[in-house]
This record gives structure tokens, C-alpha cells and sequence, in this order.
């Protein structure tokens, strides 16, 4: 029944699916037309505001040249603002009047006529007008007010046009003085606007005295607004209007079965609707054929799929096999392959049937298996075999079985195959094999307990370790080298990680079958079944009595200095710190000594570093007599000692022991390569006196102790704040004389030398000055200490040769006498530095005879290391350069050691000079000095002679040569040049022709 009424439904429900369409489209149409005609008067409108705009710009801005002239003039006669006003309303025909309103009263009126009630009117007196113009007045811009009433009749909009008067003006006043109001026709403004002449439009104008859309009506229809208008805003002066607009005729209404779309949806519905009914009755005859036909399928589908469903369950057997499945047929085509066969060689199984194992295995696999399926073929019988397979992951092995498959006529046709890979099997017998070994060759020793604690195994480190063999402890627990060195909360807090985390790790004490206890590092780890239980309890141990050594050898290493098993820098800071806060806590002071030894250099240069050590050793074992108990000696590197004088009442009881110090460290010393002396210098601060920390009470014991060297040596010095103060003074200056090697500040300057007997010029003195971009000329004996300390000396050295070098080589070449050049070296020129190689350089790079140059050396850096120092002049004359002993007489000079130094002249010291002839001292050592020299072969020269007393004084006794300001005095180099070039014009100069006037010494 349903099948039979089912065409006329679907019919019906096409219907009304078309009527609905066809309602949409109407409301759609309709709405169109809408749209169409609002856009259309928002057009018009749109040219309406612009027209209405022009307009009222035009009519209210004539008055402006009224409002300027009185903002200027302050004032503008009657007959100038009639004349204006005629001008404007001609002008603009919209302009009803204007108003002269000063102080707010109207005084004036163009035109007068029919005008005449509003002269005199005072704004304020009418609230309706006076709020427009109080607005103006407050704001400073024109207002527009209305429409409004006038007092002379009818209504009219007004601009009320504020004028402050301009201080720059005429009047010279400044300030509001009224309003000018501009009285517009609002009908025929509306009318020139297009407002109320529109053809098209209907329009209404709201927004009374500018109040915009909240304003009362301004002209046009009021109506508009109740017909949901198109709407824009229209700028007037301080304010807005709101414009309204509708068409003529009010908005199209539109029936829906007026519209065309509406028409034609319903005639394509009708005809739709007619074309489904018979499709409909078209599928029922359909349906009917196909039920037939599908039954006939279904049994066909059910008996194919039984019979696949059979076919995909041997496949998905074969496929999900464990084991690789496969056939061959006797001439090694593969037959047939599961998927892990497929996984095995990489291929798909479409890729591998048909094709022998050579095309898809590596050939020494492939003949392999195919040697092992002949086998089976020949026996006629199932074999086992291990075969090598190779996958992705490398190579593995097979426990492969493999059978012959027979037809109906018991003729061999195939070779089946079965693979079950055993690589894993494999790895873990070698790895059992391989831990079996490595158990029994480790140096670890391993016991193996029960779950109840009873050895079970070991190993033979277990019994090299232990003493114990392994029959002796199997079947006992591991407390029988239990060594009691441990409570009872160390064994259960052992157990509680074993029983907790799984395993216990750390140190402990054991007793070997010996009854040494010994110490050993224990890892215990609990062995699980698959079911979690523990089945088993593995110690693996080593002895650490070897590590433990090490650690108390490195502890004593790292804590104490190896040659005099003194504490070392390390351990004495860490002690002094500890004293530190030990006398903050029961208000004690603390004494840091720091030692230096005097002359220990010299001792270990010449005898040797061993005796040096040996020295070392022997000057801590006297400290350590020096001391209490609970002080401290360390020694903090090279000949440096350090003491911590601990508990005390006061700083100067450090004196006592000081003083003991001293004493014992002056007494001489035995030695393997024979007695020695030295003495020390020493600097002491004081906690809390000189500082609360350990940096700062080191700092200052070094200041300290640097005093007391400069003091002579052999004493000791207390730590004064003004040392601090010198200490950064020296560290300031050695930052200077590191910028003035950089940039190359230093000068020399010449003193010339001269013959005693003749006065003949022989030479000069290469004299350095430094010339700081701060302080100006700096004289050497203000840096040159700080240098030779600091080691800057060897490149301040080096400069000076070359500039020595550079002007004795142009000076050379503009054929002056330049004589023998004496250049001043320091000790650690000679000792720190390859001088020989510098100087070889110099002369080589300037292309120097050797008879230029002298070099003068200090006899105390010669007697420092004499045999070093004899090396050095050697070398200086195997140059050919000649060498000279510079303050001879000023040092601790051993007279039998200077007749063997190569050395060709003295200098005697300008100490010795300054009071010859007058003091018998100075007279006797300089005449000995010059004799002394002569008998030894060498030449004397004598410096800082300045009177000529002193020089017959010094001729007469032989010396050989002089120099002093009697004769010149330093020169730089420019001077120097010029005085050379002097020389050279006039025949020789004499002694006298050279002198210099000096009113004081000064040193050089």
C-alpha cells in the first residue's frame, strides 16, 4: 500500500519545498527593492547636505570681517559697520540682519528698519538667547542659535560670533568685549539648501541650537522622523543638525505574489514535482527486479566467502607463524614465503616467488641453504640444521627444520621449510659463557647468597682476597668476615636499601681469614625471579686498602708542602681562617708573620738546588722550635714562610717570638756542600688591628715585610696603614712604567766623560729619563727600584740600547767623535734575560763598532752570582765591547773574586767623591780604591766631581777619567748632538772649556 501511494507523497513534499523557495525569493525581491530605494535617497541626501552646507557657510561666515576689524581696532564706527553689514547682505540674500552687541547689548543694528525693538536689548535678559551666547562667550568659537524669536518679530537662526580683543591691536586692550550675531532667514536657507524644495524627498531638519538629533525641530517635515529615515549629521557652527530623509512617495511595499522570482519557483515546484512522482513509481519496479537478483548473489557471496574465509586462515597461520615458512621447488624457485620470510630478506612476496635464493641472499648464505635442501632431498627424510639468515639488523642464526614434500606418486616435488631464529638463544649462552669467565678472572671478589643469606658461590678474588677458599664458606653466611668495626644501625640501615631500593653500595670494613681487617668496596644487589620474588643476593667487592693509601698520600699533598712537610698555602689559609673565627669568638688576636729569607738565592745559585732544599729543610725545623703547639708554620712557596701566632693578648707579644726568629735563622747553617747564612725579613699584622680577613691580614703582613727589606733586611716590621698606601703607590707606578714601555716614554741623555791628565773628551754616559705625559721629566731614581723588582727593567733595558744603538749610528754617520757610549744595566737584565743576545742584535741591527759601547754592570749584581756574572762579561767582550764596574766601593765586593772578573774599568761612586779632599775618610778609600784598581790592571774613572778641588784631588792621586757637572752636565739627545757638533769646529777643547756651572748637585 505504501509502495503504491509513495509517488504522490514525494510529489507533495517537492511541492512545498518549491512553494517555500519561491516565498524566500519573494521576501528577498521585495527587500531588494528596499535596499535599491534607501541607497537611492542616501544619494539624494548626500547632495542635499552638500548644498545646505555651501549655503550656510556662505550666509553665516559674511560677518567675519566685522569680527576681525573690532578684534583689532577695539571699535569701528557706525557709519563703517553700516557700510560693511549693506556689503554683506547684499552679498549673502539669506543674512536677515546683524547685531553690534559690546558688553552683550545690542548698540547697533543693520538695517534699522522694522529692527528697531531690538536696540538696547541686553542678551542676558533673555535666558533663551543668553545660553547660546554665554556658550560662545566661555568657548571663544561662533555658536549657532535658533530658530529663535526675535524681539522684532518672527524667528530666525543666529551665529553669535564671540570677540576678543587681539593685545597686539590699536586699542591696546585685550580681553572678551561682546558678540557680533548674525540673524539668518532660516526659510530661505532651508529653501537654497534643498530642504523644503526637494522634488524627490521628503526631508525634516532636527538639531535646534545645534543640539544635533536631541534638538528641536529646525524646518522641513517633521513627520520623517517616524518613517525609519536615512539619517546624516550636518556641522554648524558649535554643534550639529540632524537631516532626515524618506522618498516622496514613502518607502516601496512589495506583495510576494508580485514578484517575478516568486512566479517562476512555483511553476518549476509544479513541474519538479510531477517529474519525482514518476521516478518514484519507476524505482518501486526496479526495486522489485533487484530483490530478486540480490537474493540469487547472496547465496553465491555466502559460498565464496566460506571458502576464502578457509583460504585466509591457513595464510594468516602461516603469516603469524614465530618461524620462517617457506618451499622450494627443485631447481631452488621459492614456491611460497610467510611474512617474517618476507621481513627476513626485505622483499615483498611478489617481488620473491619465482625467483632462486642467489637474487635475494647474500651468495655464501644462498648456497648454505640450498646445500642443506639437496641433503634433505637425498635422505628423503625431516633434518635439523643452524643456518645463517641476514636482515636489516645483521646477521643471525636459525634453528631451521625442513622436510620433502611428495605428489600422489611419492616423487620429491618441493623442499618445506621451517626457521626459528635462536640469535637472541645464542648471545645469551655467550654471554653466559663470557660472565662465567669474566667471574672467575675478575679482580672483584663475588659471593652468591641464598634468599636466606647462606653462600652459595664465590670466586677466586673472593678467596685472594679473603684468605678463605670456597668450600670453607659455602653453605655459611658472609658475617664470618664480619670485623665488629661497624654498629648494629650501619648492618640494618644496609639492609633496609636492599630490601627497599633493590641494592646497597658504599664502604666497608670485612677481616680476612687472617684476622686483618681491611677496607673494601661493597656493591650488594638483589636477584629477582620473573614473578618479583628475590631468589638470589650478589656482593661484588674490592679491596681499597691500596685507594685508601693514595687518598691519605694526596690528602697530605694537597694540605702540606712535600719538601719540609710544612703545612702549605692551602692549609695555612684554612688554619688562619679557623683562628680567625676562634679569636672573634673569645676576643683573642692573632699574629701572621710572613718570612722571607735574605741571600737564600745566592746560596741556592751557587751550591745547587739540593743544598738549596736541604736549606729550606733545615730553616722550618728551626721555625718549628720557634713556636707554641697551637701556632702554625707553613711554608707558602719558594723561600716564603709563613707563621700564625695564635691566642694572643696584645700584637707586640708576637715581638718574643719574632726576636727568636731572627736569632735562629742568622746562625749559620751545615749543609751538604758546606756552611751557609741567611737571614730574614719579616712583616707582621695583627688581627683584628689590621684586618678580619685572611686575604686582607696577608696583604698587609706582605707590605709589611716588603718595609722591613726595604729597612736593610735581617728585621721585621709591624703592619702601619701608610704601607697600604705606599703598596698602591707602587702598583699605580708599575701600571705607568707598563704604559711608558708601550708608548715609548723613555729618553736618554749623554754625560760626557773626559781625560784627567789632558781633558780630551773619551766618551759619554747613557744616563734614562722617563718623561710622563702627567708629571714631566721623572729622574731614574724614582722608577728604576720598581722596575728592577718588577722585572720591567728588561724591556725598559732593551729600549734604552736601541735608542743608545739608533744615535751613536747617525752620529757615526755625520762623522762625529762619539767616543765610548756607557750604558748602565741592571741585575736582572743579566740574570732573567739573554742580555748577550740583545746586544748582539743592537750592534748588528745599527751596524755598531764594538769600541762604542761600554757596558757598566753594579759590582752587588756581579757578587749575587758571581759565576753566572763572569759568564755574562765574557761573552760582552768576546763582542769586543769593553766592561766596566759601576758604584765600585758602595757593595760588599770581594776583593779576591774582582781580580778575576773581565772587567776593564772602575767607577768610583760619586759617594766617595763629594768630599775629597776635605774628609780623611773619603780621601783614604778613593785613593785606595784608585791604587787597588791600577795594581789590578784596570782603569779608574770617577763620577760627581763638581769643584776643581776635587778634580787635582782626583788627578794627582792617577785617576784615569771623570765626569761631573765641573764638566758638563746631561744632555738629551738633540743637546747632546748640538754640543758634539761644537766640539768638532774649533781645535780640542780643554778640561776648562768644558765646564758647567752648577749651583747644586743633582743625581744623574
Amino acid at each position: 500500500m505504501l509502495l503504491r501511494v509513495l509517488p504522490w507523497l514525494v510529489g507533495m513534499v517537492v511541492l512545498i519545498a518549491g512553494l517555500a523557495i519561491g516565498i524566500a525569493l519573494g521576501r528577498l525581491d521585495a527587500a531588494r527593492k528596499l535596499s535599491d530605494a534607501r541607497s537611492r535617497t542616501i544619494a539624494e541626501l548626500a547632495v542635499v547636505h552638500a548644498e545646505l552646507d555651501g549655503v550656510m557657510k556662505e550666509a553665516l561666515s559674511g560677518a567675519e570681517g566685522i569680527v576681525h576689524l573690532v578684534q583689532y581696532q577695539g571699535d569701528i564706527p557706525q557709519e563703517l559697520f553700516d557700510a560693511m553689514a549693506e556689503q554683506i547682505i547684499r552679498n549673502h540674500p539669506q543674512i536677515k540682519n546683524i547685531a553690534y552687541a559690546p558688553g552683550n547689548v545690542i548698540t547697533r543694528l543693520y538695517p534699522l528698519s522694522s529692527n528697531e525693538k531690538a536696540l538696547g536689548l541686553d542678551y542676558r535678559a533673555i535666558p533663551e538667547q543668553w545660553r547660546t551666547v554665554e556658550r560662545a562667550m566661555t568657548s571663544g568659537v561662533p555658536v549657532l542659535s535658533g530658530p529663535v524669536p526675535l524681539v522684532q518679530g518672527g524667528s530666525a537662526v543666529i551665529v553669535r560670533a564671540p570677540v576678543v580683543l587681539s593685545s597686539t591691536g590699536t586699542s591696546g586692550r585685550s580681553g572678551y568685549w561682546g558678540v557680533i550675531s548674525i540673524v539668518g532667514d532660516i526659510d530661505r536657507i532651508l529653501v537654497d539648501g534643498g530642504v523644503t524644495s526637494s522634488t524627490s524627498l521628503r526631508i525634516g531638519v532636527r538639531g535646534k541650537d545645534g543640539e544635533g538629533a536631541a534638538g528641536g525641530l529646525v524646518g522641513g517635515d517633521a513627520r520623517v522622523f517616524a518613517h525609519d529615515p536615512v539619517v546624516t549629521k550636518l556641522g554648524v557652527p558649535g554643534g550639529e543638525w540632524t537631516l532626515a530623509a524618506i522618498p516622496i512617495d514613502g518607502w516601496p511595499r512589495l506583495a510576494i505574489i508580485d514578484s517575478q522570482y516568486f512566479l517562476a519557483a512555483l511553476a518549476n515546484s509544479l513541474l519538479l514535482a510531477l517529474l519525482a512522482a514518476m521516478l518514484v513509481a519507476r524505482h518501486r519496479q526496479l526495486h522489485e527486479r533487484h530483490g530478486l537478483l540480490e537474493t540469487e548473489s547472496q547465496e553465491r557471496q555466502r559460498a565464496e566467502r566460506a571458502l576464502r574465509d578457509s583460504k585466509n586462515t591457513l595464510q594468516a597461520i602461516v603469516d603469524n607463524a614465530p618461524a620462517l615458512m617457506y618451499m622450494f621447488d627443485l631447481e631452488g624457485r621459492l614456491l611460497l614465503c610467510n611474512r617474517p620470510f618476507e621481513s627476513m630478506v626485505g622483499r615483498s612476496s611478489d617481488e620473491l616467488l619465482g625467483r632462486t635464493r642467489e637474487e635475494f641472499l647474500p651468495t655464501h648464505i644462498a648456497r648454505q641453504h640450498q646445500a642443506n635442501d639437496h641433503k634433505v632431498l637425498e635422505l628423503g627424510r625431516m633434518c635439523e640444521f643452524e643456518e645463517t639468515g641476514l636482515d636489516a639488523h645483521g646477521v643471525h642464526t636459525y634453528l631451521t627444520t625442513k622436510c620433502p614434500l611428495h605428489d600422489e606418486s611419492g616423487h620429491a616435488i618441493a623442499v618445506i621449510g621451517m626457521s626459528t631464529d635462536i640469535t637472541q638463544r645464542k648471545a645469551s649462552e655467550d654471554a653466559l659463557r663470557l660472565a662465567s669467565t669474566v667471574l672467575e678472572c675478575t679482580a672483584d671478589g663475588v659471593v652468591v647468597t641464598d634468599p636466606a643469606g647462606l653462600i652459595v658461590a664465590t670466586n677466586p678474588a673472593f678467596t685472594e682476597i679473603t684468605g678463605y677458599a670456597a668450600d670453607e664458606v659455602r653453605g655459611k653466611r658472609p658475617s664470618i668476615l664480619k670485623s665488629s668495626r661497624h654498629e648494629a644501625d650501619f648492618y640494618q640501615a644496609l639492609w633496609s636499601s636492599i630490601t627497599t631500593a633493590g641494592d646497597w653500595q658504599g664502604e666497608i670494613w670485612n677481616r680476612r681469614k687472617s684476622g686483618e681487617i681491611f677496607p673494601e668496596w661493597l656493591t650488594i644487589s638483589a636477584v629477582r625471579n620473573a614473578d618479583g620474588s628475590i631468589c638470589n643476593f650478589v656482593g661484588v667487592f674490592s679491596d681499597i686498602s691500596a685507594i685508601k693509601r693514595s687518598q691519605e698520600d694526596l690528602e697530605r699533598l694537597a694540605h702540606f708542602d712535600p719538601l719540609t712537610a710544612l703545612p702549605n698555602r692551602v692549609l695555612f689559609q684554612d688554619r688562619m681562617q679557623h683562628a680567625i673565627d676562634r679569636g672573634g669568638r673569645y676576643q683573642h688576636k692573632i699574629g701572621v708573620l710572613l718570612l722571607d729569607l735574605d741571600g737564600f738565592k745566592t746560596i741556592n745559585d751557587s751550591l745547587g738546588h739540593p743544598v738549596g732544599d736541604q736549606l729550606l729543610q733545615l730553616v722550618a725545623a728551626r721555625l718549628n722550635t720557634c713556636v707554641r703547639i697551637e701556632d702554625t708554620v707553613a711554608r707558602l712557596g719558594g723561600d716564603e714562610f709563613a707563621v700564625i701566632l695564635s691566642e694572643l693578648s696584645e700584637g707586640t707579644d708576637a715581638v718574643e717570638v719574632i726576636r727568636r726568629i731572627l736569632s735562629v735563622i742568622q746562625a749559620p747553617f751545615q749543609m751538604t756542600g758546606g756552611n751557609g747564612m741567611v737571614t730574614t725579613s719579616i712583616g707582621v699584622a695583627v688581627y683584628p688591628d689590621d684586618g678580619d680577613s685572611v686575604t686582607e691580614l696577608i696583604r698587609n703582613a706582605d707590605a709589611a715585610m716588603y718595609e722591613a727589606k726595604g729597612a736593610g733586611r735581617n728585621t721585621y716590621r709591624f703592619y702601619q696603614r701608610s704601607m697600604t698606601q705606599e703598596a698602591q703607590s707602587r702598583l699605580h707606578l708599575e701600571n705607568a712604567l707598563r704604559r711608558a714601555i708601550e708608548k715609548r716614554e723613555f729618553e736618554v741623555w749623554f754625560q760626557p766623560q773626559f781625560s784627567l791628565a789632558d781633558g780630551a773628551y773619551l766618551g759619554a754616559e747613557a744616563l734614562i729619563r722617563w718623561r710622563d705625559p702627567e708629571r714631566g721629566l721623572i729622574p731614574p731614581i724614582e722608577f728604576i727600584p720598581l722596575a728592577e723588582r718588577s722585572g720591567l727593567i728588561i724591556p725598559i733595558g732593551e729600549q734604552v740600547l736601541e735608542m743608545v744603538g739608533e744615535a751613536a749610528r747617525r752620529w757615526l754617520d755625520a762623522g762625529l767623535n762619539v767616543g765610548r757610549l756607557g750604558v748602565n744595566v741592571a741585575g736582572p737584565q743579566i740574570e732573567r734575560s739573554d742580555f748577550v743576545a740583545v746586544l748582539r742584535r743592537v750592534t748588528s741591527q745599527w751596524n755598531l763598532p764594538p769600541s762604542v759601547l761600554e757596558i757598566e754592570i753594579t759590582e752587588t749584581v756581579i757578587m749575587e752570582n758571581p759565576d753566572h756574572g763572569r759568564k755574562v762579561l765574557n761573552e760582552i767582550q768576546a763582542l769586543g765591547i769593553t766592561t766596566a764596574i759601576d758604584d765600585f766601593g758602595t757593595g760588599y765586593s770581594s776583593l779576591a773574586y774582582l781580580k778575576k772578573l773581565p772587567i776593564d774599568t772602575i767607577k768610583l761612586d760619586r759617594a766617595f767623591v763629594k768630599d775629597v779632599p776635605d774628609h780623611p775618610w773619603d780621601v783614604a778609600i778613593s785613593r785606595a780604591v784608585i791604587a787597588l784598581s791600577h795594581n789590578l790592571g784596570f782603569k779608574v774613572i770617577a763620577e760627581g766631581i763638581e769643584t776643581e778641588a776635587q778634580r787635582h784631588f782626583l788627578h794627582d792621586e792617577g785617576c784615569d777619567e771623570g765626569q761631573g757637572y765641573l764638566f758638563a752636565r746631561p744632555m738629551p739627545v738633540q743637546d747632546f748632538e748640538t754640543w758634539l757638533r761644537a766640539r768638532a769646529t774649533p781645535p780640542a777643547a780643554t778640561v776648562g772649556s768644558q765646564r758647567a756651572v752648577s749651583d747644586r748637585p743633582s743625581a744623574s
